[in-house]
């Protein structure tokens, strides 16, 4: 129901939202937004394959050199050079202003009798040329030049523009697709320069002008990038003739950039289906899904216009549909919060009902977490609670939630192998075989018939061991350690189901765990990678911090009793057999349990403990890890005990190539005699160590 509660909210929010957007972008704000449309345009068009026109040139009159009547009358020298070289046209695209009261050149009546000439429409010359076509240069508001208009009306008759009227001269141009459509603009991409012929160089008689029979001639009076009067998507700075050039040649090439009617029809359609998508798909995904969506549509709008203008030439701007999807997007990823973390609370907070006795409360917590193996071994920890609080009908819930979520656990291989070693059922749990022994008796694999679920038994001969006092002891200090076990939840630590007695035999039932204990990688020849070594250490040290934090001490810390799946790259601290509940009013520990080469001083002089003596013990596995043997070694207990409360160890660095002198440091730290210049806690170790490990 929250769930569901919390999705309509996010719902309700993206869709709020969304329509605001669509109001900004496509109304009264337009303008301020239009900016993605350019920016995502000119990046595109900029790098957009164009062909220049065929044998074609600009010769440009610099008229800081001259006044203006030697400007019109180097024009006429020109004209008269050019009609003798036969070139195939003369494009005027900035012929001089000659007012209305002057007469014309006299070179001007006969400029077109041997080569087609064409000029700007309302210029005195339009008369006399080919053909005329308006010229003009209308840039956006960031002064960028992306459209340039076909028709326009004067005086009540639509002319074309100059490049379209040069272009309509051409059969094999008019023949064109696109010049037969009725679009009414065209866009501009890029320029690919045209070669520059100098004035004196052709006007001067000794000059070869062969390379001019049959070229275009654009004759202007502005030099390049000094008489620019625009600038490109692509950043070039061009001049009027060099933007009629590259119009021209897109014309009569049949590949101009048009938006037909369509394009304004999916302009605004594809806002409103991105809206859409955003709103019903977005706000009740994960953030990772979130992402993946989000990026893939975008991802997708972008080769969109980029295959329609490279292939189609065709603009169509989905900037703004884009940014409106990535808004949706960001606020989307907003709403959904730190998935993980609303996770890790949710295990947590179930943890802690777990450990309160609130079951009901527990099982909504959990029932919010993903399906994972850590998860069901809680669940299955919780079914057991509502049994021992004779509330079977919630204990079958819980086991359907695991059965639907998870599906049915593995029951582990069936052994085929003879079990008379050790007892065939325990309570309700029927033992396949035995895989080791703990700190306090046999380990079995065993399988709980309920649910087909894989479980680790310890077990002891209890009655066997301990007679009278001591057994009322032993029995006590058993179910303590099941006790202070159970109620440890961690990923990196096995976890307790159920103790109990059956057959002067006590149990302990624990999550089955396959993997290999560190203890096979500390082999001098099979020793892994420092960096994994210390991400594994890392790890051990975090699930410490949990324990420690919960008043638990492990005592014996050691390569055996950590777990490890190379396959998964997971690792577990087994057999808490020597933890017990810290007891603040307690002046004493009791007897010296653990192995020897891996405790602490405190713990070898029989002290008070605390987790930094776990820290001590997880120093000396690393070392070993890294080393392939313990820091500290003697032929007898009296000198490992002196080794360990007076000795340094060797720098690990010196031991074994390609480890960085900061593992030293923390080997230092973790190792060191007193506890209180030991780390801290666990979670300021394993900080150290994945430090260590980056360098590695």
């Amino acid at each position: 129901m929250i769930s569901q509660q919390k999705q309509k909210r996010n719902r309700l929010i993206a869709l709020s939202f969304v329509s605001v957007l669509l109001l900004l972008v496509y109304g009264p704000m337009a303008q301020w937004f239009v900016a993605a449309d350019r920016v995502l345009y000119d990046q595109l068009a900029s790098y957009l394959p164009n062909k220049p026109l065929d044998n074609a040139v600009i010769i440009s009159i610099d008229p800081s050199k001259t006044d203006r009547n030697d400007i019109v009358d180097t024009y006429g020298q020109i004209m008269a050079v050019l009609g003798q070289s036969k070139v195939k046209r003369i494009i005027m695209t900035e012929p001089p202003e000659i007012a209305d009261s002057e007469n014309l050149p006299g070179w001007a009546v006969a400029m077109n009798a041997n080569v087609p000439v064409y000029a700007p429409t309302r210029h005195r010359f339009s008369d006399l040329a080919t053909r005329d076509g308006f010229v003009e240069i209308r840039t956006d508001s960031d002064g960028i030049l992306r459209r340039s208009e076909l028709w326009q009306l004067n005086d009540g008759v639509m002319s074309p523009s100059l490049p379209l009227a040069v272009a309509f001269d051409n059969e094999v141009a008019g023949t064109g697709h696109r010049m037969s459509s009725e679009e009414d603009a065209i866009y501009v991409s890029n320029y690919e320069v045209l070669d520059r012929v100098k004035v004196d160089d052709l006007l001067n008689e000794k000059t070869d002008k062969s390379s001019l029979v049959g070229a275009t001639i654009f004759l202007d009076s502005s030099p390049a990038l000094v008489g620019a009067a625009a600038m490109l998507p692509s950043g070039q700075f061009v001049t009027i003739s060099e933007v009629t050039a590259a119009l021209l040649a897109d014309v009569e090439q049949d590949r101009t950039i048009i938006a037909p009617s369509w394009v304004a029809a999916m302009q605004w359609l594809a806002p409103a289906l991105l809206a859409i998508v955003a709103v019903l798909f977005m706000p009740d995904r994960s953030r990772k899904d979130i992402v993946v969506l989000a990026g893939t549509a975008i991802v997708m709008l972008l080769l969109l216009e980029t295959l329609l203008l490279y292939v189609l030439h065709v603009r169509i701007d989905l900037g703004r549909p884009i940014l409106i999807f990535a808004g949706a997007g960001l606020l989307s990823i907003w709403l959904a919060g730190d998935e993980k973390k609303e996770l890790t609370d949710a295990f947590k907070k179930g943890n802690d009902f777990l450990a309160a006795g609130r079951l009901e409360p527990a099982f909504a917590e959990f029932r919010r977490c993903q399906p994972s193996e850590t998860v069901a071994t809680v669940m299955y920890k919780l079914s057991l609670a509502f049994e021992d609080q004779a509330k079977p009908e919630r204990a079958e819930a819980v086991l359907e939630w695991m059965k639907r979520t998870h599906g049915t656990p593995l029951a582990g291989t069936s052994s085929g192998q003879d079990t008379s070693a050790g007892p065939q059922r325990l309570g309700r749990y029927v033992i396949e075989r035995r895989i080791g022994r703990g700190a306090m008796g046999a380990v079995y694999l065993a399988k709980d018939p309920r649910i087909n679920r894989p479980v680790a038994l310890k077990v002891i001969a209890i009655e066997k061991e301990f007679e009278d006092e001591e057994l009322k002891e032993a029995r006590m200090r058993f179910y303590r350690e099941a006790e202070s076990a159970g109620r440890l939840a961690h990923p990196n630590i096995i976890t307790v189901f159920d103790a109990g007695e059956d057959k002067g035999l006590a149990y302990i039932a624990m999550e089955y765990v396959p993997g290999t204990p560190l203890k096979k990688f500390t082999d001098p020849t099979k020793l892994l990678a420092p960096k994994r070594a210390l991400e594994l250490c890392a790890s051990t040290a975090d699930a410490l911090d949990y324990a420690h934090n919960q008043g638990v001490i492990h005592r014996d810390i050691k390569p055996a009793n950590l777990m490890y799946n190379p396959k998964e790259g997971s690792l577990k601290i087994t057999d808490f057999g020597v933890a017990r509940m810290t007891d603040n009013n307690s002046t004493k520990t009791g007897i010296v349990l653990g192995t020897p080469m891996y405790m602490s001083p405190e713990q070898l002089g029989a002290e008070k403990l605390t987790g930094h003596s776990d820290l001590f013990s997880l120093g000396v596995t690393l070392y070993e890890l890294l080393a392939g043997e313990v820091p500290f070694k003697a032929t007898n207990i009296a000198v490992l005990m002196t080794k360990i409360t007076t000795d340094d160890p060797a720098p690990i660095s010196q031991r074994r190539a390609g480890i960085p002198p900061s593992v030293d440091t923390v080997l230092a730290k973790a190792l060191a005699k007193r506890p209180q210049d030991r780390f801290s806690c666990g979670a300021e170790m394993a900080i150290a160590l994945r430090n260590c490990a980056r360098y590695s």
